[in-house]
């Protein structure tokens, strides 16, 4: 039986911001404002060890060089690039020894020169065997470095002369994507391998995907997703899209579908997981074989012009602090909660909590900036959060903790 992979979201919507809503919207650190429901997936064990070299990353350009309205640029990057693309079947162990094993189908991409390749965790997930196919035909065994189910990255390695004569990727910056700048996605849709497609960069704010439920209750989410109307299907999963220098702005990950009963088809919504939220998991995973997501300890809740106007808050942009788990790093570098409260549709809301406004000295105009920020750094990175307490402006430095 062969199952074409890729990550179906069912239809959803950005929730708004305002007063209506507030009693709904708690957002933790980790939960951003657009809800989806996820496949289920689990967290491989990891048994590889060797040491790669470094991850390539060059600074992305928002406005690329080349013109891809130019058919001799679309080809020039694709013979450049499309090696280092791969297609990746897995083997999944039935029951019993008697059963017929599932084959799934994805993409996969090589980021050194040591033959690790990343892909999305739902991609290997449950696997027994994995087999990588090079666009030359070649197909050999892979085996996995390591999976991290919260952002559903994955890094599975083959032997490193089976890629002496391929160039791997390279990271862009994916903080400086700009919505219109041109995006490519490669892959292996429906099994049709090595498969380029073309569009743009449709969203960079306000969207995200969901993981795992955590102890606590809140759900694991992955900030700052790039949406792009390149078409991508079951199959592309894994795959990079790229900007029009070939350096990967993203994974693509997920797809938003018109039906959700239906046989997942591309509607013109695409997802990719960040690069820079990519590039530091496949470094842990390549170096250690996990990844531990780095952790503040609070939830907030975006601030809008019309929210700071009728709270009378002091600025118009940021991330409230609606609670502070205790002990965590936040309430350890003493992150305050207020204790000024509304009643909103029958909830709580404490309205006169610290406001963080920068991390790192960069503007914070969202609870969604604050946490792509924090999936971009590392636990036991020291921030400066920038806050507002009162009327005054001060600065906090917090040393990140691991995600419970």
């Amino acid at each position: 039986m062969k199952q074409r992979s890729m990550r179906v979201l069912i239809p959803a919507f950005l929730i708004p911001l305002g007063l209506c809503i507030l009693g709904s919207i708690l957002i933790w650190i980790f939960a951003p404002n657009e809800q989806a429901t996820p496949e289920q997936s689990t967290n491989p064990n990891t048994t590889l060890s060797a040491e790669p070299t470094p991850v390539a990353v060059s600074p992305v350009n928002a406005n690329p060089s080349n013109d891809l309205s130019d058919e001799q640029a679309r080809i020039d990057l694709y013979k450049r690039v499309g090696p280092a693309v791969v297609s990746i079947d897995t083997e999944v162990a039935g029951e019993s020894s008697q059963e017929v094993t599932q084959e799934a189908l994805g993409s996969g991409f090589l980021v050194d020169d040591q033959g690790h390749i990343a892909t999305n965790n739902h991609v290997i997930e449950g696997a027994t065997r994995i087999f990588v196919t090079f666009s030359d035909g070649r197909q050999v065994p892979a085996s996995l470095r390591g999976a991290d189910q919260d952002n559903d990255i994955a890094v599975i390695k083959v032997e490193a002369e089976e890629v002496s004569s391929i160039a791997p990727m390279v990271f862009g910056n994916s903080r400086e994507v700009q919505v219109g700048q041109d995006t490519i996605a490669i892959g292996n849709p429906f099994g049709l391998q090595n498969t380029m497609t073309l569009g743009i960069v449709s969203a960079v704010e306000g969207r995200s995907l969901p993981g795992r439920t955590l102890a606590n209750g809140g759900q694991f989410r992955i900030s700052r997703i790039i949406q792009t109307d390149a078409a991508i299907n079951p199959g592309n999963s894994g795959g990079p899209l790229l900007n029009s220098n070939g350096e990967v702005i993203g994974i693509n990950t997920a797809i938003r579908v018109s039906d959700p009963t239906a046989a997942p088809a591309f509607a013109g919504v695409g997802y990719a997981v960040p690069a820079n939220t990519v590039k530091i998991i496949v470094e842990d995973l390549i170096k250690t074989g996990k990844h531990d997501s780095a952790y503040l300890g609070v939830s907030m809740l975006t601030i809008s012009s019309q929210l700071a106007e009728e709270l009378k808050l002091p600025v118009n942009q940021g991330a409230l602090v609606t609670n502070v788990v205790v002990d965590g790093p936040a309430d350890q570098a003493g992150i305050r909660l207020g204790t000024n409260s509304i009643q909103v549709e029958g909830a709580e809301l404490i309205i006169d909590s610290d406001i963080v406004t920068a991390f790192n000295g960069e503007r914070i105009r969202s609870s969604d900036d604050l946490i792509a920020h924090i999936n971009d750094s590392r636990v036991g990175d020291k921030v400066n959060l920038t806050i507002i307490r009162g009327e005054e402006e001060q600065t906090v430095e917090v040393t990140l903790g691991a995600r419970p």
